[in-house]
């Protein structure tokens, strides 16, 4: 059987260096990001140099023609922390998203995997820290507070757009809200209230839960909903007994299966830095 074809947009990126060995290993993979080198400098192999946003339309084309999946991953960074720095920053970030949606359609590609994150819906853990509210989901209505949030929010509801028919056919889109993809430094939070490092446990993702929650996303052949819209947002969290976001669609549509929870993960670390 031929090997998907995969677009892997920021290739160089935190995100794309956990997936890339699972993708390397398991599709037809094309790379591109604006540099060739990752955040410490190392090269990555067959990544080739190409700004989605500066890009020309025919140079675009060449590289979705053929392309089964884009998962994309690619994130400029807004430059400046003052409000409109974040806004203007976040802008370009949607318009980057746009344009892969675009492309995907124009030029026959099936699906798309964006990496979006639990920002989309940060508020909603106040009432949970609160004592107010024990789970968000999917299909709680988005509430961000902050523009990086906003503009992921942003990235789901235009990608519901292209998926749901209205601009031709039908793009399939996957929207992944990653909430902590990182280990967890217990000595981070030592001289911190005790909720922050349970919230870093809530949102614990591993990185074979991550890959995993990827390649079903990628492979999974059916993915419409119950109105027939292939478009889903699934929450990034590996399978935590300290837990605040769903997962249940994503188990129930892709058959996603976390292996890991950080209670097990990070055990030693919970017992001696909650019994302080």
């Amino acid at each position: 059987m031929a090997k998907l074809r995969v677009l892997l947009t920021g290739a160089t990126g935190y995100i794309a260096g956990q997936l890339l060995p699972a993708l390397r290993a398991r599709y037809d993979l094309r790379l591109i990001d604006t540099r060739r080198e990752n955040g410490a400098g190392q090269p990555i192999d067959g990544v080739e140099v190409l700004d989605l946003l500066s890009a020309s339309s025919t140079d675009l084309e060449a590289i979705f023609t053929g392309v089964d999946v884009v998962v994309h991953s690619a994130y400029h960074r807004p430059d400046g922390s003052d409000p409109q720095s974040q806004y203007d920053g976040e802008r370009r970030n949607i318009d980057m998203m746009q344009r892969v949606y675009q492309m995907a359609l124009d030029h026959g590609v099936s699906r798309v995997v964006a990496a979006s994150t639990n920002q989309a819906a940060k508020w909603y853990e106040q009432p949970y820290f609160a004592g107010l509210r024990d789970r968000v989901s999917p299909e709680d209505y988005p509430r961000p507070d902050n523009f990086y949030g906003w503009a992921k929010a942003a990235y789901e509801s235009l990608g519901f757009l292209y998926a749901c028919g209205c601009l031709g056919r039908q793009l399939e889109v996957i929207q992944l809200r990653i909430v902590v993809p990182r280990e967890i430094d217990a000595g981070k939070f030592a001289d911190l209230p005790r909720y922050r490092y349970v919230r870093e446990l809530a949102g614990y993702i591993s990185e074979r839960d991550l890959q995993q929650l990827f390649c079903k996303s990628v492979e999974t052949s059916q993915i419409d909903d119950e109105h027939g819209v292939p478009f889903h947002i699934f929450y990034g969290v590996s399978n935590n007994a300290r837990t605040f976001w769903s997962i249940t669609n994503a188990r129930r549509v892709i058959n996603y299966q976390p292996q890991d929870d950080s209670e097990v993960r990070f055990a030693d670390d919970i017992a001696r830095l909650m019994s302080q």
